[in-house]
């Protein structure tokens, strides 16, 4: 046990005292991870509408009520205010049947008030609300409607104008019940306004949401994380030693090669469990900060886990960096030259960046067999922790079998070395 953490010691001082090899493992992936997830939505922006900045919607005709609306997010939506004679004039029809219809191909939204009569549209709503509270009957000749209008064949145009019915036009509607039923009920009252971020509220209404977008996009982040860094640091602690002729001197010791592959296995785990944990913490503030809830971010606002599930995930992660180590080391020790090495653990990370992006389309929870295929297991489980979904006899059978995978691993390994370096 003493030569274990002698060399444990040893390699994480060696690491640690390079602020470069530091940063290359803590910082800069999960930096760039978190990046990417940061720009993904504006990059969904740009492609679908040509601007990066908010949503821009034209509003044909808005009336009193909606401009005193107060849960119109402008930090979200870029609102352009015109009426009838002023969109025709700019946008027009263009020879289509469809207003503006190059304009709304774009990726632009439009929304346009009106009635079937002449009346204003706050007052065909007052007329309306007034009549059913008079006679109990709903009277439709006249009413007031709204059109929206957005590109349902363009799939991130499509999510931009469902998120702009479900956070404005909804809302807006309750709100048009709330302050005419208050005309007429008597008393006069503007509607209650209830604070934007409302901690509690929010939780409620986007963890589910939040946790199940999560759950397609935290797991894969994770593994190409976590592989990356275990990759890295057994090029540096076998593969390259091993071309310098130093691991070969190491097994002259008297420490066995056992003893020698554990301390740095156990360095290696300690270092990437440290990073995999800053990562996630990182995904889960940006969360929170994605206050705007944008339908385009990999990680819409709520994102949550109850202490059961977070301790899972914690669990989780030292056993799969195991097995990851083992198979690194196997391939570092097993290959002659440096570069063969370079290329088949290079391979792997390929792969987990395919698996990531074919894991961001799938909607259903994972099926048995990925319960037994050691690190892809991780995946699920993690899948499972972020759904509400795991059980303890799930967590229990995924973390036993990368230990005993990674086990036999380590002593295939340590064989190898004793055999083959001697």
């Amino acid at each position: 046990m003493r030569h274990i953490l002698t060399i444990l010691k040893w390699e994480i001082s060696k690491i640690m005292s390079s602020w470069q090899k530091t940063l290359a493992i803590f910082l800069i992936p999960a930096a760039v991870l978190v990046g990417a997830i940061t720009l993904f939505p504006k990059l969904l922006n740009y492609l679908s509408t040509g601007s990066t900045g908010n949503q821009k919607v034209v509003v044909v005709n808005a009336p009193d009520s909606f401009m005193q609306f107060d849960g119109r997010k402008d930090d979200l939506y870029n609102y352009v205010y015109m009426t009838d004679g002023e969109f025709d004039s700019e946008y027009g029809r263009n020879g289509q049947d469809t207003p503006a219809y190059d304009y709304v191909r774009d990726g632009k939204i439009i929304v346009t008030f009106g009635t079937m009569s002449d009346k204003p549209f706050d007052e065909s709503v007052r007329n309306r609300y007034k009549t059913l509270i008079e006679t109990g009957e709903d009277v439709y000749s006249g009413d007031a409607f709204l059109d929206v209008l957005y590109n349902a064949e363009q799939f991130t145009t499509q999510l931009k104008g469902e998120q702009f019915i479900a956070d404005i036009l909804s809302p807006y509607q309750a709100y048009l019940a709330d302050t005419v039923m208050s005309e007429f009920g008597g008393y006069q009252s503007d509607a209650i306004s209830v604070d934007d971020f409302n901690p509690i509220t929010k939780i409620l209404d986007n963890r589910a949401v939040a946790n199940n977008q999560a759950s397609r996009v935290i797991p894969g982040i994770m593994m190409i994380l976590i592989y990356y860094c275990v990759y890295s640091l057994a090029l540096d602690m076998i593969a390259m030693e091993k071309n310098r002729g130093f691991l070969n001197k190491l097994v002259m010791t008297p420490v066995s090669p056992y003893k020698l592959l554990a301390g740095k296995a156990l360095a290696i785990n300690i270092l990437v469990t440290g990073s995999s944990l800053l990562t996630f913490f990182l995904l889960f503030v940006s969360s929170w900060l994605n206050r705007s809830n944008d339908a385009g971010s990999l990680l819409p606002f709520g994102l949550f886990l109850m202490p059961d599930q977070l301790i899972y995930m914690i669990l989780s992660i030292p056993f799969c960096v195991f097995v990851l180590t083992g198979f690194c080391f196997l391939v570092a020790i097993s290959l002659e030259k440096f570069e063969d090495v370079t290329a088949n653990l290079q391979l792997v990370l390929l792969l987990l960046l395919i698996g990531f992006f074919i894991g961001m389309f799938v909607y259903w929870s994972p099926i048995g067999l990925e319960y037994v295929i050691p690190v892809h297991n991780t995946i699920a489980l993690m899948k499972d922790i972020l759904m509400s979904e795991v059980t303890p006899l799930g967590a229990f059978v995924v973390m036993t079998e990368n230990f005993t995978v990674g086990f036999f691993l380590m002593r295939r390994c340590a064989s190898k070395l004793n055999g083959g370096l001697r």
